[in-house]
């Protein structure tokens, strides 16, 4: 729900009450904006009734919000166009807004449930406002045009896995021998600047940042660089000795019986290079 309207309405409840919601229904607009907690015969009222008739007065409003800088004017006003559409709070961010070239609109949607979608030139993605804690969320917002206030929470980092880290880093250098398209590269430069260097990009500074990099001849060691101070930084040395060991072992025997082994070569050079600055400072039997 759009919370200035909700405020709206809570503050002058007698021009509301009862023509357009009832005293019930103002009482718990104001739970909801004061966070209290409620029961779920309360929550079902409030999201399946109360919710609708806010999102209907939503419509009359004109107002915008634009948060970053570097957007295209034209972009900026269908921007405008397609918010003013919406009944639910809404935003648009993403490389629609500053872009020449872009692949879809980004339209994240404050909704009760999370959802992904492609319907024609719209990305939409149905996110809680919970949601708006995570480092993504809050990355898009920091650039984007808005149809309500975005007021972001304390911010929810949490930590990386290993795994998952190392399979995003292995597709990156794949995609880059093969000079594909290598929009995963965005998650190791975003987490590589917000655990290493303490700073969340907007998307917008993530664009730069990706534009950048792909056009460097020396983009592989930019990226294993980065990925060996991310993964040293994030983890304890003796775990990573004991797991990268054993990961090294592994690609020593899968290198002479693959014939196209660059993309292995350039990992074994990479957690070699992480296990040496291990041994260096502590030492392991294994």
């Amino acid at each position: 729900m759009n919370e200035k309207i909700c405020k709206t309405i809570v503050e002058h409840r007698e021009q509301f009450v009862p023509h357009l919601f009832t005293e019930r229904q103002v009482q718990l607009i104001s739970k909801w904006l004061n966070k209290e907690k409620m029961t779920k015969t309360e929550q079902t009222y409030l999201y399946a009734t109360i919710t609708k008739k806010v999102d209907a007065l939503s419509m009359f409003r004109e107002e915008f919000y634009i948060t970053g800088d570097h957007m295209i004017p034209e972009r900026v006003e269908e921007a405008k166009k397609i918010l003013k559409k919406m009944t639910k709070q809404a935003f648009i961010s993403g490389s629609f807004l500053f872009a020449e070239k872009y692949n879809d609109i980004d339209l994240f949607i404050i909704s009760n449930k999370r959802k992904e979608t492609y319907e024609g030139k719209f990305h939409h993605i149905l996110i809680k406002e919970k949601d708006l804690a995570k480092p993504a969320f809050q990355s898009a917002a920091m650039s984007c045009i808005s149809n309500f206030d975005i007021i972001l929470p304390k911010r929810n980092i949490k930590r990386l896995h290993l795994g998952q880290t190392m399979n995003a880093y292995q597709e990156v250098i794949i995609n880059l021998l093969e000079n594909n398209e290598i929009k995963t590269v965005k998650g190791i430069l975003a987490d590589y600047s917000l655990h290493v260097l303490r700073k969340l990009l907007s998307s917008c500074e993530l664009n730069k940042e990706y534009d950048t990099l792909i056009k460097r001849d020396d983009r592989i060691s930019i990226v294993s660089d980065m990925v060996k101070k991310l993964i040293m930084h994030t983890f304890s040395r003796k775990y990573l000795f004991q797991v990268l060991k054993r990961y090294i072992t592994m690609l020593k025997k899968d290198i002479p019986t693959i014939k196209l082994n660059d993309h292995l070569k350039i990992y074994k050079k990479t957690y070699e290079e992480i296990l040496y600055e291990c041994t260096r400072t502590e030492k392991y039997t294994g």
